[in-house]
């Protein structure tokens, strides 16, 4: 089937298929990946990650079923564990 003029409609906001696409941009690359830490909530018995606050003075986090707060401080002579326990 061929394409007629007047079966072309022009819609705002939709690219045409036939239109060069503009070179991608490359994709921002992380300075570090994300730090966090593995959290088992035993109030509800579920797992969860805790994130550096903005000042990187502690790891913040909520349980995903109940919500409740959960901290841990950053400091000097840290430890390499990744998964903790809360109470």
């Amino acid at each position: 089937m061929s394409e007629r003029p007047r079966d072309r409609v022009d819609i705002e906001g939709v690219a045409d298929p036939a239109a060069p696409k503009p070179p991608s941009k490359p994709k921002p690359v992380a300075d570090q990946p994300r730090r966090f830490i593995s959290v088992h909530h035993t109030c509800c018995n579920t797992y969860g990650r805790m994130y550096p606050d903005a000042g990187r003075t502690r790891f913040v986090g909520r349980c995903p079923k109940c919500g409740a707060r959960v901290e841990a401080t950053i400091g000097p002579g840290g430890t390499d564990r990744r998964l903790f326990d809360t109470q």
